[in-house]
């Protein structure tokens, strides 16, 4: 690949309930990283504990200079999205309501929180949970509306390739493009091979025109095996076929992000050699 690829290292392999959400210490990290050249910048996994500390967090993220292009939207938006289908489904449509009014509020933060952080793209879970893709539709649905409040804050909504128990990710990406057809998309290496989907979506026409970020980590498990998607292991210590998965890219001229997803956090301490040794196959791989 290109120079040009962007790698970027998530706070979410450093910050964690495990260290007390220590992300003081993870932007120091990641200003290290770039002092170094391994990074271009960082990719903040929004997670419930930033939510009554925006100052704070910001000011950090900000003061370090690290670049923050893309923010990890926090997954229970899409949980919370497909449970309000489910609610709908079910004739439970007060309770749909609320519940997806109280979605779209959280996610409002988070496009303040990435807005503020400097981001341009955002990536999102459309679908999550329990409910999972069961009624992919209505979550589609809402996707000219969560754009709309993306875009009020200068950033592009991705739609990533998560897990999927009803149908698949490429399917529901499809549905998703069809209901938005300016949907950006956001494939995840792990996500992909899960679903034996590498081939068939790296080769997907509408693939290629909507790809805009890359999430890499591996997997240890077979097809659809959900019950092994954690822990998340660091690329070369699974299944996922990297040679297969850059070549694709490079045929398609993917020339974009690409962000390390494998967590090194060690109880208190944080494996740095571990992550920069993951950060340096990507950038030599991509």
């Amino acid at each position: 690949m290109t120079s040009n690829n962007r790698i970027l290292c998530s706070t979410g392999t450093m910050v964690g309930h495990e260290n007390d959400f220590n992300f003081r210490r993870a932007i120091d990290v990641l200003k290290s990283l770039r002092e170094k050249g391994i990074i271009h910048g960082g990719e903040l996994m929004m997670l419930k504990f930033y939510y009554n500390k925006k100052d704070e967090v910001v000011n950090c993220i900000k003061s370090s200079g690290v670049p923050f292009p893309v923010i990890h939207c926090e997954k229970g938006v899409g949980t919370d999205l497909s449970h309000a289908a489910f609610l709908e489904s079910i004739k439970d449509f007060s309770g749909a309501d609320e519940l997806l009014e109280s979605t779209f509020e959280t996610f409002r933060l988070n496009c303040s929180f990435g807005e503020a952080v400097g981001a341009k793209k955002m990536v999102l879970h459309l679908w999550g949970g329990e409910d999972s893709d069961s009624h992919i539709e209505y979550n589609c649905d809402k996707l000219s509306e969560l754009f709309a409040v993306a875009a009020s804050h200068g950033i592009r909504l991705l739609v990533e390739n998560v897990p999927s128990t009803t149908h698949d990710p490429l399917s529901n990406w499809r549905r998703a493009l069809d209901s938005h057809p300016g949907c950006g998309l956001i494939f995840d290496t792990r996500f992909a091979t899960l679903h034996d989907q590498v081939q068939e979506t790296l080769t997907d026409p509408l693939v290629k025109f909507n790809l805009c970020h890359v999430h890499v980590s591996d997997f240890v498990g077979g097809y659809r095996n959900f019950a092994s998607l954690s822990p998340i292991p660091h690329p070369l210590d699974g299944v996922v076929d990297f040679d297969l998965i850059t070549k694709l890219l490079f045929d398609m001229g993917y020339n974009d992000t690409i962000t390390l997803e494998s967590p090194v956090i060690n109880g208190m301490d944080l494996d740095v050699e571990r992550l920069e040794r993951s950060l340096k196959f990507i950038a030599e791989r991509f």
